[in-house]
């Protein structure tokens, strides 16, 4: 061959090969002998006579191509025991050799040993096989995870919401009593006032008509009811200013005065009813005044009951994991409280520190609700329902942080590290399921926020939250 030197002075990683046409070997370059432990004349014997023939071999793959000079070159790959009894993978390239007159009168190839190559390959797609499985059986576990843990957000907020329901039975109970307790007020009033109309039109002198309605625009519809102590203290200036002026029933006239919220202006009330009915003209004011005050009651009664009503279907909303939206903590603290008025009403005092300026934040609302829910009912359980309540919303600018603190038992020291470990809790069996604490700070972390809390047992409990605004 041409270049026989240059050939055998090649890495062991080749060799090279003539044969004739009828496939018998012309020349064999010694290197063979380190591929596949042949020497030379043993190679030329007849093993490699199967390279030439892909047929004899299912794994063998043909592809054609032109070399440099245009002719065409078959490469393909085979698998051959080497003379151990191992298996060679030999990456083979032919090409055909004619004479003057464009006869073949040989085929020159080179064989390459990939086999590690090809092992390689086919280790790194079992791995890739392998590890595809393993993302497929984690990516399957994750999504376990996630539904159980979505399914046991739902179960905390109504296990949760189950403490609730019999104070928030109650505050909604209480508009409902006061609604019908205004309707009937309100039925027994307009009796009484159609019973006095014809009186009122027909027999009242013209200056007793003119007195009926000076002393109706005198009322003071925006005035908050009073409580027992101011109540008490201006009965008693009524009544005695009635029974200097000379009034006969001066009891029953005071009650009226006090209904109708004239005590602060009894002076002039009294100048005016210097007439022969005074009695009467201020009964047949409060009846018919006692309608509208019987309506504003029914008023309050169903806003009172539809903020509950909100505050438990925000509460029990679930999440579905919809993108953040813009939220105003304020509002979400006070719906919890809303939610907990029964229990605060038995004895706590909230104290509410709001910054003026607070921004709206970027946020999951439902998910922040369950903190501050939370929050609250472990701060009034700590308490016993009797202490003080203190809620702090702070505006740090492009953070937001929120204190919610109790006067209750406190923490012991011993206890601290684990109150966000799951399951942990103090709370007797069925009482609580020692996720709550573990969540709020999930979802805290979620929100990219800190949670922090300091605690002194008989003092007392702060949790501070600190939360991005966006």
């Amino acid at each position: 061959m041409k270049y026989k030197q240059l050939i055998e002075s090649l890495k062991n990683e080749y060799f090279f090969y003539s044969h004739n046409i009828d496939g018998d070997y012309l020349y064999m370059s010694p290197s063979v002998k380190a591929i596949l432990g042949y020497d030379v004349e043993e190679a030329k014997l007849g093993l490699l006579k199967h390279m030439t023939d892909s047929k004899l071999n299912d794994k063998a793959k043909k592809t054609q191509k032109k070399s440099a000079t245009g002719v065409k070159q078959n490469t393909f790959h085979l698998e051959l025991f080497a003379k151990d009894g191992s298996i060679k993978v030999l990456a083979i390239t032919e090409s055909p050799l004619y004479n003057e007159t464009g006869e073949l009168i040989s085929i020159e190839g080179v064989a390459h040993d990939v086999t590690r190559h090809v092992e390689r390959e086919k280790t790194i797609r079992q791995q890739n096989d392998k590890l595809k499985q393993q993302t497929e059986e984690l990516e399957a576990t994750i999504a376990d995870l996630k539904q159980t843990q979505s399914q046991l957000v739902q179960s905390e907020k109504m296990r949760a919401l189950g403490n609730l329901i019999a104070g928030v039975a109650h505050e909604i109970n209480t508009p409902i009593g006061a609604i019908n307790a205004s309707i009937d007020n309100i039925s027994r009033s307009l009796d009484a006032a159609i019973e006095n109309l014809y009186i009122l039109f027909t027999r009242l002198s013209e200056h007793e008509l003119k007195v009926f309605l000076e002393v109706m625009n005198m009322i003071d519809r925006k005035k908050p009811p009073m409580v027992s102590k101011e109540k008490r203290y201006y009965k008693k200036l009524v009544k005695e200013k009635l029974d200097n002026a000379g009034f006969e029933d001066t009891y029953t006239m005071t009650d009226h005065v006090i209904y109708l919220n004239l005590y602060k202006t009894v002076d002039q009330i009294i100048a005016l009813l210097k007439v022969d009915n005074p009695e009467f003209i201020l009964k047949s004011i409060r009846d018919i005044y006692s309608v509208r005050k019987n309506a504003e009651n029914i008023k309050m009664a169903v806003e009172k009951a539809s903020k509950v009503v909100y505050a438990l279907k925000r509460f029990t909303h679930k999440d579905q994991g919809m993108a953040k939206e813009l939220s105003n903590l304020k509002e979400n603290i006070d719906m919890v409280l809303t939610l907990h008025h029964n229990r605060i009403k038995q004895g706590i005092d909230v104290i509410q520190n709001y910054d003026d300026d607070l921004p709206l934040i970027s946020c999951y609302p439902d998910e922040l609700v369950q903190v501050w829910n939370n929050l609250v009912s472990n701060a009034i359980q700590a308490m016993n329902n009797k202490g003080q309540l203190t809620i702090t919303i702070k505006n740090l600018g492009e953070r937001i942080q929120v204190s919610i603190a109790d006067t209750g038992c406190g923490i012991p020291e011993k206890i601290q590290q684990k109150i966000f470990e799951p399951f942990f809790t103090t709370k007797k069996a069925g009482e609580g399921t020692g996720i709550g604490l573990e969540l709020v700070s999930k979802i805290i972390e979620k929100h990219r926020g800190n949670l922090e809390f300091e605690s002194k047992v008989g003092e007392g409990t702060t949790f501070t939250v600190t939360l991005p605004v966006n």
